[in-house]
């Protein structure tokens, strides 16, 4: 018999390294990589739009790839000014596409580096990333800044806030840290913060429905504004594209609209529930959604309850699991954690207002947007109000089911 004897392994001293070169440097090229996959995504679509309005006949491929360079810069929150008009409205479909972009490469960054081994690397990382997608940014600012007016504070600090948010929670759950922040949070917490998040998309999903249901009272009206302009088929899909990417803005819009204040759309005009001031508006059909010059029906006020409603339905889904050990909390910590859900749905719904708005030019259309500090007073009152009264709805039902019980 033949016995196999097993030779001991040995040990040189040293720490084994992760296999994968160091996160930061692959953070680093994957913001840079996002950066460039999104500028050219733009460029590409400025190109086939410029093709398909003339097939060419006008302006060079510089003049497209300009323009799409301008709109890139545009997304990140960039003021530019092009023939003398400024523009700072933020198409903000294109920003989320951005914030998709740096999302993804921060979760490939991941998958092709060593493991972050703590929180500091995890940081470290952060910032390499978004450092690659700075560089890219101030370049492209540079290039463009030759034949249009760019500023570039406002593109460091817009690129720079789209790769920290995007490519850092691309990393963050990408790594496992971001379920290993999660489960530290205090579940108090967890459900103010769930309640705050869901109450501000819920508000969301109502400005989407009332700008829907705009849009198809005044379908003729826009129908009438789109035949009248006379476009060809590439004009036409540019024009599409363009209207989905502010899209959002227009949901927004009709938010600030739900809580009260409005909005403007040009100097010296309103819109909100109980007065509308506007007259002549541009020759775009979205905007025959507006509302007509002049007072509205007074059941148009009961429309602000909507924001207390929504606030309302996020405290309950994140009042889901509150009850624990078979008991459900005081009436006081219930009223006070819908109240805090409430008050944080609308600073969130208030800070996404803000980005809505901006200028289209430097006559009329100077002025568009909502009055964010307006905003933020009736969104924070009248959410927390919503939020506080669902947690003692809530808190009175799940007692009285205990006593059934």
């Amino acid at each position: 018999m033949t016995d196999l004897i097993r030779r001991p392994t040995v040990s040189s001293g040293r720490p084994e390294e992760p296999a994968g070169r160091p996160l930061g440097v692959v953070a680093a090229a994957a913001g840079a990589l996002a950066a460039v996959v999104s500028l050219v995504l733009c460029l590409a679509l400025a190109l086939t739009a410029w093709f398909l309005a003339d097939g060419g006949a006008h302006g060079d491929t510089t003049d497209a790839l300009r323009a799409g360079a301008v709109a890139w810069l545009v997304g990140h929150g960039s003021h530019v000014t092009v023939s003398g008009t400024p523009v700072g409205m933020v198409p903000l479909g294109l920003t989320v596409l951005l914030v998709l972009v740096a999302y993804r490469s921060g979760r490939a960054a991941v998958r092709n580096a060593a493991p972050a081994t703590d929180d500091r690397a995890l940081g470290s990382a952060v910032a390499m990333l978004t450092c690659g997608y700075v560089v890219v940014a101030v370049l492209v600012g540079v290039l463009a800044s030759a034949d249009a007016g760019v500023s570039l504070p406002r593109t460091v600090l817009g690129a720079a806030a789209v790769a920290a948010v995007g490519g850092g929670l691309g990393l963050a759950s990408g790594t496992g840290r971001l379920e290993t922040w999660v489960a530290r949070v205090p579940e108090w917490a967890r459900q103010v913060a769930v309640g705050a998040l869901a109450g501000a998309l819920a508000l969301v999903v109502s400005g989407a429905v009332l700008v829907a249901v705009g849009l198809l009272i005044s379908f003729n009206e826009a129908a009438t504004v789109f035949s009248g302009l006379d476009l060809n088929v590439g004009d036409a899909l540019s024009l599409t594209v363009a209207t989905a990417l502010f899209a959002p803005n227009a949901v927004l819009l009709g938010c600030a609209y739900l809580l009260g204040p409005g909005f403007a759309f040009g100097v010296g005009t309103s819109v909100s529930p109980t007065a509308v001031s506007l007259g002549v508006v541009p020759a775009v059909p979205v905007l025959a959604a507006l509302p007509g010059d002049g007072p509205t029906p007074g059941w148009l006020a009961v429309l602000m309850v909507v924001p207390a409603v929504c606030a309302g339905l996020g405290t309950a889904l994140g009042r889901r699991g509150a009850v624990t050990g078979g008991e459900s909390p005081a009436y006081d910590v219930a009223a006070l954690r819908g109240a805090g859900a409430g008050f944080g749905a609308g600073v969130l719904v208030t800070l996404a207002i803000a980005l809505a708005g901006g200028p289209l030019g430097s006559g009329r259309l100077a002025e568009v947007g909502a009055p964010v500090a307006e905003v933020l007073v009736f969104a924070t009152g009248t959410m927390a109000v919503g939020g506080a009264l669902a947690g003692l709805i809530a808190t009175w039902a799940d007692r009285r089911a205990e006593r059934r019980r």
